[in-house]
């Protein structure tokens, strides 16, 4: 069963990287318009941010609470059209006697297509059953083994969303960034460690860990980046 909820566009006063006026490309909006969501998983500040995009350019993200990466990155059907066009209440703007604008989106979600997302799902099974066997060799207590499988996991989980990248975020488990890291950290493998670390923070993958995993990446990558004597 479709459902429609009314969303109000996050960050709609910022300029996007290419220099474009975001409120500028907001005020050529019309009612009913479609708008692109895209899910934005190399975002430096919020992995499960989601772009609404205009032919123009971007607008700005879709609300925390309203966020729908995870079916976005799966393929399911989720739409949105422009709902309003309104004036905004950024003091600062109305200030300097400039009255800045904001968008109200119709977001209309379907029902999956359960027979495709079990092809999906079956096409990433094998995926999954090798990073759990590479978490099992760890948790063996097989240390060296366990970071050769995690280092071979990982890099066919960037294969496979190379590939299909609606299949890979069908997977269960993210990749084992956290454990690969550690593992090579609790050896002294700094470098290595920072390396699995920087190239996960560039790298798309449509499966993201938890926010609390997130953070521990962070924080370690920043401590193999003093332990490696390298700087930013």
């Amino acid at each position: 069963m479709a459902i429609e909820i009314l969303v109000d566009v996050r960050g709609e006063s910022f300029a996007n990287d290419d220099g474009s006026s975001r409120q500028d490309i907001i005020r050529t909006l019309k009612v009913g318009a479609p708008v692109q969501l895209v899910a934005d998983p190399l975002n430096p500040h919020d992995r499960w941010a989601v772009k609404v995009v205009t032919p123009a350019g971007q607008i700005g993200f879709l609300p925390s609470d309203a966020r729908d990466a995870d079916a976005v990155l799966r393929g399911e059907p989720i739409s949105a059209t422009i709902h309003a066009v309104h004036g905004g209440t950024n003091w600062f703007q109305q200030l300097l006697g400039k009255r800045s604008v904001g968008v109200v989106l119709k977001v209309r979600k379907s029902d999956p297509d359960w027979s495709r997302r079990a092809q999906l799902e079956a096409l990433a099974a094998p995926v999954d059953a090798q990073v759990q066997a590479a978490l099992a060799l760890e948790e063996s207590g097989d240390a060296p083994s366990a970071i050769v499988a995690m280092q071979e996991a990982i890099a066919r989980i960037y294969v496979f969303t190379q590939a299909d990248a609606c299949a890979s975020a069908h997977r269960r488990l993210a990749a084992p960034i956290d454990r690969l890291s550690l593992l090579l950290e609790r050896a002294r493998r700094f470098p290595e460690a920072l390396e699995v670390l920087d190239v996960w923070q560039r790298t798309f993958d449509p499966v993201q860990p938890g926010a609390q995993v997130a953070q521990t990446l962070r924080k370690r990558t920043e401590r193999m980046r003093a332990k490696s004597g390298q700087t930013k």
